[in-house]
């Protein structure tokens, strides 16, 4: 397991450098990413090796960039994304795989287990179901000064809360992004229904852990 935060499907990222596009601002569009929760860094590999595979297929760059931008960490990307990539398969499949990071054969089951499982990646059963780690000791760049304790769901498919000493916070997160929002409210959060994924602490150590149970 990673002892820092971030996403175990980011050990494999793509690669690649996006080339010019006409009618498209590949910095402004990696800023909006990054603005939105995401990195900037990973959108232009993930445009860029997208790019690089399309070969002669005629994926529109606005939906790559689409793609692109979800790979990177934005969340709020994920539904448009996947209609994205709907739209172009399976004549793109090479391209949305490599803008995805991942094999062209893993492609179909990916897409398959997202229709239902917002956390699913091709090397989740490997890592025994952990998908995300969150949070982390402030001193080192992360979040919190104390250890996060009294995870639940909150009833929205991928959203949790976790209380760090007195605060609150909602954390929300997909296979390859997360986001950490401090609660407001002077109340513990009601718990919701929880779904496929539970979030996961322990007493020594600052991060949260996003796991699924199943052996998917």
């Amino acid at each position: 397991m990673i002892r820092r935060p971030g996403h175990l499907a980011d050990r494999t990222v793509p690669v690649g450098t996006p080339a010019p596009v006409d009618g498209l601002d590949l910095d402004l569009a990696a800023r909006n990413v990054a603005a939105a929760g995401g990195s900037a860094n990973r959108f232009r590999a993930a445009f860029g090796a997208g790019q690089a595979a399309a070969g002669s297929t005629a994926l529109d760059p606005v939906h790559l960039a689409g793609i692109a931008g979800w790979r990177a960490g934005v969340l709020g990307l994920r539904e448009d994304a996947l209609s994205r990539i709907a739209a172009a398969m399976p004549a793109a499949a090479d391209a949305i795989a490599a803008a995805l990071g991942m094999d062209a054969t893993d492609l179909e089951p990916f897409l398959e287990h997202q229709r239902r499982d917002r956390f699913w990646w091709p090397g989740r059963a490997e890592q025994r179901g952990y998908v995300c780690a969150v949070g982390g000791f402030a001193g080192l760049g992360g979040a919190w000064t104390q250890p996060p304790t009294g995870g639940r769901p909150l009833g929205t498919d991928g959203a949790f809360a976790v209380r760090t000493g007195e605060r609150w916070w909602r954390i929300d997160a997909d296979v390859w992004g997360s986001r950490l929002t401090p609660l407001r409210a002077v109340d513990e959060p009601e718990e919701g229904l929880g779904g496929l994924a539970s979030l996961v602490t322990f007493p020594d150590s600052y991060l949260a852990w996003i796991h699924v149970a199943d052996a998917a």
